[in-house]
């Protein structure tokens, strides 16, 4: 995961390692990531039962990789994020355990990465379907990056958190208890950064521009036939969830290149404060980008919302003719 320096201004009791946080920042914060929380919980919920339910969904190649991102965000949100917001609301993790330091610290590395790198693989695959579907004819080409990616990270971050040669420090009062051991040697935390950030987030922006360079030029060369709706539908829904990863990524990875090369203080205090939390917007936010880019859901969606909504009209009673009534008609 991309991560800021926990360099620290004011001393702690209870740690070596000072906070800029204050009550007010702490509360701020709490707050917001925790309505967000539930909203894109329930998000996630109804487009999850909507796969489940509605099989041209998974019928769809183009789905999958959608489906298999927004599992990896909901994971974040549901068993990383609670975790957080301990942290966050009491100023320190509690139950403070070892144990629960390493929880904190898997799920956040692994978690995070998996969503970078599946990003990064959506906007190659849809590439590929779009241009070149010949080459995804396969279940063994479409799957397989799909499947070995999250076991090869996994194994990746179990080697490195809990099996890696060095002295492990945990503070309770700091982010993800001041990270693992191995983030303070300089090699292995910069081709960790390489592999987990830098690499992905290359891949995203370099596919993106190639594939709205061919987008563009296809829409000229064929007047806006049903190919080209095709490729539009497919595009926006690549570019909507590229666009929220990159906004948030990409400036991350150009502070972390400020600090290398230039500035290791640089945005110190605000990426500690902000930053660090800021990357809780993609899985928060994902679930409603999807939501909008799948046009089947949110036409069952209305259909739901109308039906409910819908009032029969009240038919005219049956009045029985009287006897008056009778002669009158007569």
């Amino acid at each position: 995961m991309l991560s800021v320096n926990n360099t620290t201004l004011v001393e702690d009791e209870n740690s070596a390692f000072p906070t800029y946080e204050t009550p007010l920042s702490r509360t701020i914060k709490f707050h917001c990531l925790l309505v967000f929380q539930i909203l894109s919980i329930l998000c996630s919920a109804i487009i999850f039962i909507s796969f489940g339910r509605m099989r041209e969904l998974r019928a769809k190649q183009h789905n999958h990789i959608v489906i298999c991102l927004l599992v990896c965000n909901f994971l974040i949100i549901s068993i990383e994020l609670p975790v957080t917001l301990i942290y966050i609301h009491f100023g320190q993790l509690i139950p403070s355990s070892d144990k629960l330091c390493l929880y904190w610290i898997f799920t956040n590395y692994f978690l995070f990465t998996t969503s970078i790198w599946l990003t990064a693989v959506a906007s190659i695959q849809r590439h590929i379907l779009i241009f070149h579907a010949h080459l995804m004819n396969s279940h063994i080409k479409h799957y397989t990056p799909i499947i070995l990616l999250p076991i090869s990270l996994c194994i990746w971050y179990i080697v490195l958190i809990f099996f890696y040669s060095c002295e492990q420090h945990f503070d309770y009062t700091q982010p993800w208890c001041i990270g693992p051991c191995y983030t303070f040697q300089s090699v292995i935390s910069t081709v960790d950064w390489i592999i987990g950030s830098f690499v992905p987030v290359i891949l995203t922006v370099h596919t993106n521009i190639v594939l709205v360079v061919r987008v563009v030029y296809q829409k000229y060369r064929m007047h806006r036939g049903r190919t080209w709706r095709t490729t539009r539908k497919l595009a926006f829904q690549l570019f909507s969830i590229s666009f929220l990863f990159l906004s948030i990524y990409l400036p991350l990875i150009i502070i972390s290149l400020i600090r290398l090369w230039f500035n290791p203080t640089f945005l110190m205090i605000f990426g500690i404060l902000y930053i660090s939390y800021a990357v809780y917007l993609v899985p928060l936010l994902i679930p409603f980008i999807c939501l909008i880019s799948l046009p089947e859901i949110v036409l069952q969606m209305k259909k739901f919302i109308c039906f409910n909504n819908y009032v029969e009209p009240e038919r005219p009673q049956n009045i029985p003719m009287t006897i008056s009534s009778r002669r009158i008609n007569q």
